[in-house]
């Protein structure tokens, strides 16, 4: 059964003459009735009762005249559901982000994209593994940071797009007076509230404080980013955290110090599948991407998107 033939079915119900059914469809009347009979041959029914020059639908045509209806106007449906894809009208956006600040980026940069285009249903998923997020379908695309990729993946295509570096995080009310830059070993003895060694903040602090055979000894431990910065802000002590995470907390109570150090800085990465295909929400997404982290004045990565 081919839609070329229920199109000549449904022509010929409309019309129920077969002539002017075969001009409305500019082609020959005998061709029109053969095409009719190869249906009814198919079905292994008549559809159509013909009584001299007449015709009336049989019970099988009227249930064939249903369906056929149906099935056009789904096909309709179909094509104007995809055309709203391509004009953005209609479509899902899925995206994944490690937690913490950069799950904030994401959101902050989602929100604006909801903005220009309103009717796009959008997820976040916050993930600790975006690869295996991505593996599973979970997600069109994620964020993530350079030091976690320690296995390169061929299935994945990774675009580099802004270096952050880490800060020295105190309160204003502090008498003593830092350089805009500041040394780790300088810092490292100073009363520290910290991520726990679980939380990726922690664990390139860690590795950095290795590298020059220093040790991380905080007075206090909390996976609750507000907590941080209220004991910070309280005076209790400072903190090491990375730069764009101290930018969305920022307050006039807090003053922050970047730190030189080589390892105390990492690279944002905007990972997806090399193999599937991306919709146009996903390149409008990325067309909303680069003026957005400029906005953040953030160091976008030379070979940034």
């Amino acid at each position: 059964m081919e839609l070329r033939q229920l199109e000549y079915f449904l022509m010929l119900c409309e019309e129920m003459q077969f002539t002017r059914a075969a001009e409305r469809l500019n082609i020959a009347q005998p061709t029109l009735s053969q095409q009719i009979k190869v249906l009814e041959n198919e079905v292994n029914t008549p559809l159509f009762n013909r009584i001299g020059k007449k015709i009336t639908l049989t019970e099988a045509g009227q249930i064939l005249y249903r369906q056929a209806q149906t099935i056009f106007q789904t096909l309709q449906t179909t094509k104007m559901q995809m055309q709203q894809l391509t004009t953005l009208e209609k479509g899902v956006l899925r995206v994944g982000a490690l937690p913490g600040e950069l799950t904030n980026i994401v959101s902050d940069l989602v929100l604006k994209f909801m903005h220009k285009y309103p009717h796009i249903q959008v997820t976040v998923t916050s993930g600790e593994d975006i690869h295996t997020l991505l593996k599973n379908n979970t997600i069109d695309f994620g964020f993530s940071f350079s030091p976690l990729i320690e296995n390169y993946d061929e299935q994945f295509l990774e675009i580099p797009l802004y270096t952050e570096k880490f800060c020295y995080v105190e309160s204003k009310n502090t008498t003593r007076h830092l350089d805009e830059s500041v040394n780790l070993r300088h810092i490292i003895m100073e009363p520290l509230v910290l991520f726990p060694n679980t939380h990726l903040c922690r664990r390139i602090l860690n590795a950095a404080a290795k590298s020059d055979k220093l040790t991380v000894e905080p007075k206090f431990e909390t996976s609750s980013i507000p907590a941080i910065f209220q004991f910070v802000e309280q005076g209790l002590g400072g903190t090491i955290v990375a730069k764009t995470l101290f930018d969305f907390h920022a307050s006039d109570k807090l003053q922050a110090y970047i730190i030189q150090h080589p390892l105390l800085e990492r690279e944002t990465l905007l990972i997806y599948q090399k193999e599937r295909q991306q919709s146009p929400v996903f390149k409008a997404f990325l067309e909303l991407l680069k003026p957005a982290l400029t906005n953040y004045q953030l160091a976008l990565s030379a070979n940034s998107l």
